[in-house]
């Protein structure tokens, strides 16, 4: 039996993450992607920048034929450690603009999805007079065809 399109889906999202490297011509070298989130105080200095993705409430529409679009919402919940609140704007900022282009290299995830969109995204740059992480929530919304038979 043939792997569920939802789990190829998310495999895809985790290994397109992992090649956000300066590398590979990005702003950022993400350390470690996850299939889970975490608070900021859960990932170790040496983890970040990190990025966690968790699928969240899944919608289906039954078209005719025994045809389902489901979309997905996938929330990316990143962690970046910096000296100052510009220090950590600045590193987001390049996180943001890394994931945004890396998403949209293939937004077909691998041609099992109609579409891939970033629909919210939210930072938290960590108080001004400390040292430590900053956070972003990214919310990005996969669509996709199945059938009532199989993925």
């Amino acid at each position: 039996m043939a792997t569920p399109r939802r789990s190829l889906l998310l495999s895809d999202i985790g290994t397109t993450l992992a090649t956000i490297t300066t590398g590979n011509g990005y702003k950022t070298t993400v350390s470690t992607v996850e299939a889970v989130g975490k608070d900021w105080a859960d990932v170790k200095p040496g983890q970040k920048p990190w990025i966690g993705y968790v699928p969240t409430a899944e919608s289906l529409e039954y078209l005719p034929g025994g045809v389902i679009r489901s979309t997905l919402p996938v929330t990316l919940v990143c962690h970046v450690s910096g000296t100052t609140q510009s220090d950590r704007a600045t590193k987001l900022n390049d996180l943001l603009d890394d994931v945004i282009a890396v998403l949209a290299v293939d937004t077909t995830r691998d041609s099992n999805a109609i579409s891939t969109t970033i629909k919210t995204v939210e930072t938290d740059e960590g108080s001004p007079d400390a040292i430590g992480d900053g956070s972003m929530v990214v919310v990005l919304q996969i669509a996709y065809h199945r059938t009532t038979a199989q993925s």
